[in-house]
């Protein structure tokens, strides 16, 4: 699989990897007795004492710790560690503090800041590259080039898990203060940082890991109940149809093939089910679920696929992302068993921030409406789901030969 480099975005409001179905849950962390206690929550310090500093980023961390979305919360966190930082370095007025979050599966890179204005294009680009897309990070300080300075860099790792990394980094345009005197004066924030979102992701793999097990156990009594009953169903109903082709049952072959036609709708969606619930457990985005079914398909054909994302990661909700990627799994099940194509092509682009657009292409035979089958409901399940979440979905011949997918979606629309 060719996959395109992954244009990094910067937001200061919107885009951490989170593992969706818990967004919705509403649990209150902070009303949990003791959890309070374990960040060290006071709030009874002056203002502006080195104590209440203390205090501030305990608060901080706790606030980090208990947010549902952290990248809603991120934002504001950092606001506030900003402030520290100029208190403990009055000396490097210009003196920022981001925090990165790096995808090497996926070649994504998110950047969050404190400021109204996103960082400069040039500083994204080559902070993506450093740290996503090289092979080797930069353990140390460095020095970047901009259009009419240089800026310094000093990173410091936060978290690691799985293919993520997260960086907490200092930039300063002028003079920056020694790496052990930055060290000194910012380790607080840093720990605090750590804290925070390292408690999160501990919070998140737990929910997580209860969702994966309740759905493990609904996927098992789906797979030995009702789709044996439906998967047995299917093969007398196929018989019965075949069996009515003679002459003597020809009044019979209208019911018996609808019968058999809805019978293997009813087993195929059982079957997707099951999937759904595996599809969920093994993908923690859209971006991953997308990787992964394309590897699937490559596997099981001579098929040479190629995947151009361009979209942030996690940017439509759990139910979007679902519905999306059963479409493109849909899509890329037909190519490998109808198109007798050498070739297929999916991108993923995204416009103002929030209108998604997908298409998947082959360079195979085409497709042909008149020959659609009565017993082939693939192409109405996708037109049903896209549906569902209010999607555009377009099934067309490609120019130059094969067939291509067009998806369209408003991915803003849920999230207002």
């Amino acid at each position: 699989m060719k996959t395109a480099e992954q244009v990094l975005t910067s937001s200061n409001a919107v885009n951490v990897p989170l593992t969706g179905d818990n967004r919705k849950m509403g649990i209150n962390f902070r009303s949990w007795p003791g959890i309070a206690g374990l960040f060290g929550l006071s709030r009874s310090q002056p203002t502006g004492s080195p104590a209440a500093q203390e205090s501030t980023l305990d608060d901080l961390a706790f606030e980090l710790a208990t947010a549902n979305e952290i990248s809603e919360t991120l934002p504001g966190v950092i606001r506030r560690c900003q402030q520290q930082l100029q208190q403990r370095l009055p000396a490097q007025p210009d003196a920022r503090l981001l925090v990165l979050f790096s995808n090497s599966l996926t070649a994504e890179s998110f950047l969050h800041h404190a400021d109204e204005q996103p960082p400069a294009a040039r500083l994204i680009q080559q902070l993506h590259r450093t740290f996503t897309l090289s092979k080797t990070t930069p353990a140390t300080r460095f020095k970047l080039p901009l259009q009419d300075s240089e800026l310094t860099v000093d990173p410091q790792p936060l978290l690691k898990t799985g293919n993520q990394e997260i960086w907490l980094l200092y930039t300063f345009r002028g003079e920056a203060p020694g790496e052990q005197q930055l060290i000194w004066r910012t380790s607080p924030i840093e720990q605090a940082l750590k804290r925070g979102i390292g408690a999160w992701y501990q919070r998140e793999e737990k929910v997580q890991a209860a969702l994966k097990a309740e759905r493990a156990i609904y996927a098992a009594e789906l797979h030995d109940s009702l789709a044996q009953v439906l998967g047995y169903l299917r093969l007398k109903s196929a018989r019965l149809d075949k069996l009515c082709q003679q002459p003597d049952y020809a009044e019979l072959k209208p019911i018996t093939e609808d019968l058999a036609a809805y019978t293997h709708c009813a087993y195929r969606q059982a079957r997707e089910l099951i999937t759904s619930s595996r599809l969920t457990l093994q993908s923690e985005s859209l971006s991953e679920g997308v990787i992964n079914s394309i590897r699937e398909f490559e596997q099981q054909s001579g098929i040479v696929f190629e995947l151009d994302n361009r979209v942030q990661l996690n940017l439509l909700t759990a139910r979007q992302s679902m519905q999306v990627l059963y479409i493109i799994r849909e899509s890329l099940s037909n190519i490998v068993r109808h198109s007798h194509a050498s070739h297929a092509r999916v991108s993923m682009t995204l416009r103002n921030n929030r209108y998604l657009q997908i298409l998947i292409e082959d360079n195979g035979q085409g497709i042909n409406p008149d020959a659609a089958r009565n017993d082939s409901f693939g192409i109405q399940i996708m037109h049903e789901r896209a549906e569902r979440i209010n999607a555009e979905l377009r099934i067309e011949p490609r120019p130059g030969g094969g067939t291509r997918t067009l998806l369209n979606l408003d991915a803003g629309e849920e999230n207002e």
